[in-house]
């Protein structure tokens, strides 16, 4: 293209080239996706502190009402307000430690999901690649559906802490 002006390099090319700008911004824009309910950038939202004590009257002697199913282990968790927020741990009817557990959610609010594990020991875990998702089956609690895959570090007493928008809850569950 050496001595050929500018305006004739043809319209196709120019428009290649503007597409590719526009997906280059939109990559760089770096915000929360609500459309997949994840962060892109996961260690930019690590937990550094204990979640907020909730008055749910549950605890590690006190754990969240649950009950095997057919379908896996559902536990009903309290929100902060009085509704509820509900798990249910798929395909098993007991936690145990070291596996990962894929787990549906159903809570009320506004915008991305955020689960943390806070252990009996106050280790705090993030869970990571928590997204909008339905179980490949019946499954009609109130609020919206979300799914997440969750593994226990260690045995014991785990409140998981969840929060969407403004609204907030916890579920408290033993792992073996």
């Amino acid at each position: 293209m050496d001595g050929m002006p500018r305006h004739s390099i043809p319209w196709i090319r120019r428009a290649v080239m503007l597409v590719a700008a526009v997906v280059a911004f939109a990559a760089c824009s770096g915000g929360p996706s609500l459309t997949t309910g994840t962060d892109p950038v996961p260690a930019a939202s690590s937990v550094v502190s204990t979640p907020p004590a909730m008055a749910s009257g549950h605890n590690c002697a006190n754990p969240s009402p649950s009950v095997a199913t057919n379908r896996g282990l559902e536990v009903r968790g309290t929100m902060r307000g009085g509704s509820e927020v509900w798990a249910l741990f798929d395909g098993v009817d007991v936690l145990r430690t070291g596996a990962a557990i894929t787990t549906y959610w159903r809570i009320a609010g506004n915008g991305a999901l955020q689960i943390t594990l806070v252990g009996s020991d106050d280790r705090i875990q993030r869970v990571p690649g928590v997204r909008p998702g339905v179980p490949p089956y019946e499954w009609s609690q109130p609020g919206e559906p979300w799914r997440s895959v969750i593994s226990f570090p260690q045995p014991g007493c785990w409140r998981i802490y969840v929060q969407r928008g403004e609204a907030d809850g916890e579920v408290w569950i033993r792992a073996s």
